[in-house]
């Protein structure tokens, strides 16, 4: 797809996000609803949600920023969630088409997999082990286009799982790389791809923690929050905190908050480092979120000081909801702002950005030019 092709069409399609206040989310709702033949009784019976809710939020009155409502409209029209979200986002811009081109790498890869090909580059567990860590560190410093020149080598050199006993510590590092891409592809919106990718994961009991992780992860933004604490069931007593982190986030949009609690009361106890304990921050404040805790979010994020630049922009994306559902809402666009400096691919990725971007357009009036520059950024206008 050409960069002139990807920009043209995107900003055809992105004006309807920009339409009087109502959010992205909130359009694609009418829409399905209206094409689905769903009242908004019957979709908020179906969705276990309010009627007033469901109206305010095509209306453009409320908008969409926790698990637990966007997964329930989803189930309520029989929708993928991405269906609402319109992920993944069509390219607009070189960097947004290159990282997009992950997908295709993936593709292919995937393709050869099932022919049966074999990859011309023989894995080493060590040139594994560095090109993940490459990619990681990429990512951490939030640049992705990096991160999708690196994703082509990497699953050349992972190849194909071995058929019978192959070496382990190949093994482990090929589940890891694994892990690492489809954590990608669930960030820029090709769920379904990731999922095939982790299929191919077959991790050993040494990344077994890591894969799993990135499992439950990925069925609760494909709004299968259920099936995300029965993937996780058979992990044993003492989940890693790589497991326990996802899952009590799936449990908090399910309303079990005190299990929610419990286990981030768990994964307290094993973080290791600012690191560890600043992600276990961020799952607090993304857990009071779907309680609508709003003050309780903000508390939380203060604390976690230390996330890689994917997860701080995700922090300041909701911490911008947070403060703008208090009525503060030109704090709100400071830390709106403040993740598009952080990292400006993944804030565009993030779809609550896209949602927040509309939603303060009409609410922050004297930051319209701040609001406005985001949303050309994005492709909005």
């Amino acid at each position: 797809m050409s960069t002139e092709f990807a920009c043209d069409h995107a900003s055809t399609l992105v004006k309807l996000e920009m339409d009087g206040g109502r959010t992205p989310i909130g359009m694609r709702l009418t829409e399905w609803r209206v094409r689905r033949g769903v009242t908004t009784t019957a979709l908020a019976t179906r969705a276990g949600l309010s009627e007033q809710l469901i109206s305010d939020v095509e209306s453009g009155g409320d908008w969409v920023d926790q698990h637990h409502v966007l997964s329930s409209i989803a189930v309520g029209l029989r929708l993928d969630p991405t269906e609402l979200t319109g992920q993944p986002y069509v390219p607009y811009g070189a960097d947004h088409a290159t990282v997009h081109a992950i997908a295709w790498h993936a593709r292919r890869h995937l393709a050869r997999v099932c022919s049966g090909a074999r990859s011309s580059a023989q894995a080493h567990a060590e040139q594994l082990a560095m090109l993940v860590e490459a990619l990681r560190v990429a990512d951490d410093g939030g640049d992705l286009v990096s991160v999708a020149l690196k994703v082509r080598r990497l699953l050349e050199v992972a190849g194909p799982p071995p058929v019978g006993q192959g070496d382990d510590d190949v093994a482990v590092a090929r589940a890891v790389a694994y892990a690492s891409v489809a954590q990608l592809l669930r960030r820029i919106g090709y769920r379904d791809l990731a999922w095939s990718v982790l299929g191919q994961a077959r991790p050993p009991a040494e990344a077994r923690a890591q894969v799993l992780g990135e499992e439950v992860r990925l069925l609760l933004d494909m709004g299968q929050a259920g099936l995300a604490v029965t993937r996780a069931a058979g992990v044993g007593v003492a989940p890693p905190v790589e497991v326990l982190l996802p899952l009590a986030l799936a449990h908090a949009s399910l309303g079990h908050a005190a299990t929610s609690e419990r286990l981030l009361d768990a994964a307290q106890d094993v973080a290791v480092g600012l690191e560890g304990q600043s992600a276990v921050a961020s799952a607090r404040a993304f857990a009071a979120a779907e309680r609508g805790a709003y003050d309780q979010v903000l508390d939380h994020a203060a604390a976690a000081v230390r996330l890689p630049a994917g997860d701080r922009v995700g922090m300041l994306v909701l911490t911008a909801s947070a403060r703008a559902r208090l009525g503060r809402f030109d704090e709100a666009v400071t830390d709106l702002a403040s993740a598009e400096s952080v990292a400006p691919l993944h804030t565009r990725l993030e779809p609550l950005a896209r949602e927040l971007v509309s939603v303060l357009s009409v609410r922050a009036d004297d930051r319209a030019n701040v609001t406005g520059g985001i949303a050309a950024r994005f492709g909005m206008t």
